[in-house]
């Protein structure tokens, strides 16, 4: 009897040191995954997210909604004037003047621009813009969540060989909203007094030709 009893106390006091031992590494991980998490939030607050946007300045009615399964409702409207900073600060203006516009509106996470930054260019190296024609772009929807090896945008540009003048939509996307954008990459043509030539989107190589040539006829008209 007593060696069971014996047996029974060392069983019990195996059992409890095993949950005191539990409780132990169970504290020790829970603090390690409560000073992980503090790390990671100071980290997230330290981001100064604002290097992602610019300054954006819209005059005049925006663009309605485009959507493109369909033929573009607003083709002969005039679009707004947008005007806007790039990421080094410089200040550009889409809006009338002496050439037409292609505005391509661009956002950093998306695969579809990703494929086809290295088009533009490509296109734009071989010499296709037309004279009397200009391309800008804008960074649109920029969301360092969602794709942090292309944030911010201005970098992801410049990486890629990016010359064109560039407005970054400000954190109310009102180059975006001005624009009627709804997807992208979404091409802008527009003629040199504003008018909306039409709103097109992923159009490629063969694509960029077509929209030059649109742009291209309007100037001098």
């Amino acid at each position: 009897m007593s060696t069971k009893t014996t047996s029974n106390k060392n069983n019990k006091n195996q059992s409890s040191s095993n949950k005191t031992l539990w409780w132990i590494l169970g504290g020790a991980l829970g603090l390690g995954l409560i000073v992980w998490m503090a790390f990671a939030i100071a980290g997230e607050a330290g981001t100064d997210e604002s290097i992602g946007f610019g300054e954006v300045t819209v005059e005049g009615e925006d663009l309605p909604f485009f959507d493109a399964s369909a033929a573009d409702p607003a083709v002969g409207q005039t679009a707004p004037t947008v005007s806007g900073n790039d990421w080094n600060d410089v200040e550009h203006t889409i809006g009338p003047s002496d050439t037409a516009k292609i505005v391509v509106l661009l956002a950093h996470w998306c695969p579809h621009c990703q494929a086809e930054l290295p088009v533009i260019n490509q296109w734009l190296a071989d010499g296709n813009l037309p004279e009397g024609v200009e391309l800008y772009g804008v960074t649109v929807l920029t969301n360092r969540l969602r794709d942090g090896s292309t944030w911010p945008p201005g970098d992801w540009l410049d990486e890629s060989g990016w010359t064109s003048p560039t407005i970054m939509d400000d954190e109310n996307g009102s180059a975006a909203t001005a624009y009627g954008l709804t997807a992208t990459p979404t091409y802008v043509v527009l003629g040199p007094d504003n008018e909306n030539l039409g709103r097109y989107v992923g159009i490629g190589d063969g694509g960029l030709d077509a929209l030059a040539a649109i742009a291209a006829a309007s100037v001098g008209e």
